[in-house]
């Protein structure tokens, strides 16, 4: 129990840190093919594929028009043996579009999640939702994320305490 409740924290302080930094983590969640196109530019030209057919972790940052920065110029592939992934290609920089990454939410209990107007608890409550979902990141403030959620009817700003970015795990 006590393990639990430790990781729990340490794996809400790793993601509130990454927030907080304006670099969030996210996971690879494309169903529109076997690959995902990496770029060079926002909407630039495509310098490298990843296979969908596998489970990756991003660290990205600077969004810009619904395009995300990958920093590091590297991607974590998780799984049974985990390995960082070098991208190849561009000199200038790799970008991924939003729809191809996100987050599963953590309300596995049930809880009720409001997604806001503006990213503070505050914020006018646009949408709320009790079942867990994939949500998309657009944008980063502090420790709030602004997402679309997967069928693409709501968007709106979350605490990112609510957010999960390993697809293998339920983060708690």
């Amino acid at each position: 129990m006590k393990k639990t409740i430790l990781f729990a924290l340490i794996s809400f302080m790793m993601v509130s840190l990454k927030v907080s930094s304006q670099t969030i983590s996210v996971f690879l969640c494309d169903a529109n093919g076997s690959y995902t196109n990496i770029r060079n530019a926002p909407n630039g030209k495509i310098v490298d594929k990843i296979s969908t057919r596998k489970e990756a972790i991003f660290e990205l940052k600077t969004p810009r028009d619904g395009w995300w920065r990958i920093d590091d110029d590297e991607y974590e592939l998780v799984g049974d043996d985990d390995e960082i992934v070098k991208l190849k290609g561009s000199k200038t920089g790799y970008w991924i579009h939003h729809s191809c990454v996100g987050y599963g939410t953590r309300n596995y209990g049930g809880q009720h999640i409001h997604l806001r107007s503006t990213p503070s608890s505050k914020g006018k409550v646009v949408y709320t939702f009790t079942e867990e979902l994939l949500v998309h990141p657009l944008d980063v403030r502090g420790s709030w994320v602004k997402v679309k959620t997967g069928d693409g009817k709501h968007t709106g700003w979350i605490d990112s305490f609510w957010l999960c970015s390993n697809p293998l795990t339920n983060c708690c």
